[in-house]
């Protein structure tokens, strides 16, 4: 049930915060929120691209973060509102990234 209501959050917030991104050429992708048990912070990581552009990004959703959660409230039933929205740049994908290159270099390395 928790892991349904998630995804809900996920695809409903993901939608909200488009319509609130004013920046032109700035991309991101919601990767993961986490669920606070009763009334906490929601942390939602977002992967951003250009990296430059993250600070700002961030910055420009906290200071909307109001506007947001109540959206989110009138988009999704959750039991307990959380008390805050906080975000976060997340690094996953950068660090697969830099993972990945290794892998290829050890493979070149041996042929």
């Amino acid at each position: 049930m928790k892991e349904r209501k998630k995804y809900e959050i996920i695809k409903v917030l993901s939608e909200i915060l488009e319509k609130f991104n004013i920046f032109e050429n700035v991309v991101f992708t919601l990767v993961d929120v986490k669920l606070p048990k009763k009334g906490g912070y929601l942390k939602v990581f977002l992967s951003i691209f250009p990296e430059s552009k993250a600070k700002q990004l961030i910055s420009f959703f906290q200071k909307n973060e109001k506007s947001i959660r109540k959206e989110l409230k009138e988009n999704v039933y959750l039991r307990h509102l959380p008390a805050k929205i906080v975000f976060y740049q997340s690094f996953e994908f950068k660090e697969a990234e830099k993972v990945y290159r290794l892998l290829n270099k050890i493979k070149l390395g041996e042929k």
